[in-house]
C-alpha cells in the first residue's frame, strides 16, 4: 500500500479545514492507498478547533506549529523539509485550507501518480470562480510571466511531489519565493492535470491587490536570469526598430521600464533569500497528533 501525505498550510482557516478534512476523509474512502494529512500551522493567531469524528479513512492528521509566522510559501517548504528530516517514503499532495482546491480532484490526481510515482504533477487552472478584474489582472500577469519567462504558470500550490523529489525542490531557496515556480523550474518534464478552482469554503481571501503583485513578481524572480535575457532581447528588437514603428520618447519609456522591472526583480529575491532558509529546525514549536 502506497502511502500519501496531504500537506496543508493554514493560517487562521480553521473553520475551512473543518469543513475540508471530512470531505477529504469521504474521498479517501475510494482511495485504496494510505492517507494521511499534514497541517502546518503558519503561527495563527486563532487558536486550532480542528475537531473530527469517525474520519474512518484517513490514516492520521497531523499539525506542525510554527513559533513564527514565515507565509504559505515558507510553511510548505517548512512541511517538506520536515517530512525529509523524518525520512518520509511516500508521496504527497499540496492543497489550500481554503477549499478552492478541490477534494474530488484527489482521485484523478492518485490514479495519474501510480502510472509514473516519481513524476511531477501540477493541477492547471481552467477556470475560476472570481470576480471579472481579479481574472483581467489574472491573464495580464500570465501574459507577462510568459514574456519575461517562457513559463505559462496557470497553476498553484495543488500539486503532487514524490519523495524522491525533495531533494531537489528543496535544493535551492526558490521554493521561499514561489513554491509553483519552484516545481516549474526545478521540474520541466511534469504530468498535468487540467481542473477547475472552486470559491472559498467560509470567508475571503487575506490577501488584496497588493499582496498578489507582490506574489507575481516573486513568481518571476525565481526565472530572474531568464527575465533579464529576455528583457535584453525585448530591449533589442523595440531598439532595432523603433524608427519604423515607435517613437524615440516610447523607446525611452519601454528602456526605463525595463530596467526598472529587473531591478524590482531581483531587489525581491535577494530580499527574501536573505530573511529565510529552508532549514526550520529553530522554527517548529511542537507537533500535535489529533484524535480521529
Amino acid at each position: 500500500m502506497n502511502k500519501y501525505t496531504i500537506l496543508i498550510p493554514c493560517y487562521n482557516d480553521w473553520e475551512c479545514l473543518n469543513l475540508l478534512i471530512p470531505n477529504i476523509n469521504e474521498i479517501s474512502k475510494n482511495i485504496d492507498e494510505e492517507v494521511s494529512i499534514l497541517i502546518i500551522n503558519d503561527a495563527s493567531t486563532i487558536a486550532n478547533n480542528l475537531s473530527f469524528n469517525h474520519m474512518t479513512y484517513l490514516k492520521k492528521i497531523e499539525v506542525i506549529n510554527l513559533k513564527k509566522n514565515v507565509k504559505a510559501q515558507k510553511a510548505t517548504a517548512a512541511g517538506l523539509s520536515y517530512l525529509k528530516k523524518t525520512k518520509f517514503q511516500g508521496s504527497v499532495i499540496l492543497m489550500d485550507a481554503d477549499g478552492q482546491d478541490d477534494p474530488k480532484n484527489l482521485l484523478d490526481i492518485i490514479k495519474k501518480s501510480k502510472k509514473d510515482p516519481k513524476k511531477t504533477i501540477s493541477i492547471h487552472r481552467t477556470k475560476r470562480e472570481d470576480t471579472l478584474v481579479f481574472k483581467t489582472f489574472y491573464y495580464l500577469y500570465l501574459l507577462l510571466t510568459f514574456l519575461f519567462t517562457f513559463k505559462y504558470m496557470n497553476f498553484g500550490a495543488f500539486s503532487y511531489l514524490h519523495y524522491t523529489s525533495f531533494d531537489k525542490i528543496l535544493s535551492t531557496n526558490d521554493i521561499n519565493l514561489a513554491y509553483a515556480a519552484a516545481v516549474a523550474k526545478h521540474f520541466k518534464q511534469r504530468n498535468t492535470i487540467s481542473v477547475g478552482r472552486k470559491k472559498r469554503l467560509l470567508g475571503t481571501s487575506k490577501n488584496n491587490y497588493l499582496s498578489l503583485i507582490h506574489y507575481a513578481i516573486k513568481i518571476i524572480s525565481v526565472f530572474r536570469y531568464q527575465v533579464l535575457i529576455n528583457s535584453i532581447i525585448i530591449f533589442s528588437i523595440c531598439f532595432l526598430f523603433y524608427k519604423l514603428f515607435i517613437s524615440l520618447e516610447f523607446l525611452l519609456f519601454i528602456s526605463i521600464s525595463i530596467i526598472l522591472f529587473n531591478i524590482i526583480v531581483f531587489f525581491i529575491y535577494y530580499k527574501t533569500d536573505k530573511q529565510f532558509e529552508v532549514d526550520i529546525k529553530d522554527n517548529i514549536k511542537n507537533l500535535d497528533n489529533l484524535k480521529i
